[in-house]
């Protein structure tokens, strides 16, 4: 989260109007039966300690810049990892195939795989776009659900309209605010980008900072 905030600030400092100018492919979450999209990524963490990469075959396009797709669900309160999947060329030119590689990352460990590394909130859209942006994550959507994760457990779900949905995250991110994590990263934010200003960095840590305030 806070690599992708720097790459942000960076882009958004040398170029306003390019800053991660391509909406994202989202991973997936299946929950009561229902599969979603998912606007948040759980298994960042677990790879920035293992200091991942992806394969030197996987396809990387400016639409997943994370280079995977994983897939999870909400099984007996627990969020699980079912599958996690790069893109390889297939045998004709241009063709490309998905390729788990969920054994790769967890050798040793029984599928599904509780993501006990996580926590934070999941936020998940439902019905049509409202307003689409064509940036990470940023389109606005009818409902949303939020789930609330600490160490692989959901420990609240919130289902949300659009405009509950903003004054929820207004009060969490006002919240935020006053803490010595946002104040320390702010600093630290204004030291790498010192072009912008701060209602700038705040519309950044707002956008890129969700699930982090948001399980508060």
């Amino acid at each position: 989260m806070l690599q992708m905030l720097r790459s942000a600030v960076f882009a958004v400092a040398l170029c306003p109007v390019m800053a991660f100018a391509t909406a994202q492919v989202p991973d997936h979450i299946r929950i009561d039966g229902v599969d979603h999209a998912l606007n948040t990524n759980p298994l960042e963490p677990h790879l920035a300690r293992k200091n991942w990469k992806p394969p030197e075959d996987a396809a990387i396009s400016s639409a997943n810049w994370r280079g995977y797709i994983a897939s999870w669900e909400v099984a007996q309160g627990q969020l699980v990892l079912n599958d996690v999947t790069i893109h390889v060329s297939g045998s004709e030119p241009g063709d490309y195939v998905a390729k788990s590689i969920l054994s790769d990352l967890f050798p040793s460990t029984t599928t599904p795989v509780v993501a006990d590394w996580y926590s934070g909130a999941l936020i998940i859209p439902e019905g049509e776009i409202t307003h689409y942006v064509h940036m990470g994550y940023g389109s606005s959507y009818e409902r949303y659900q939020v789930l609330r994760v600490a160490s692989g457990k959901v420990i609240e779900r919130l289902q949300l309209s659009a405009d509950e949905f903003e004054r929820y995250k207004a009060e969490k991110f006002k919240a935020f605010t006053t803490t010595d994590e946002f104040k320390e990263s702010l600093e630290n934010l204004r030291k790498d980008a010192d072009t912008l200003t701060d209602e700038q960095l705040f519309d950044l840590m707002k956008s890129y900072y969700a699930e982090r305030y948001l399980s508060l």
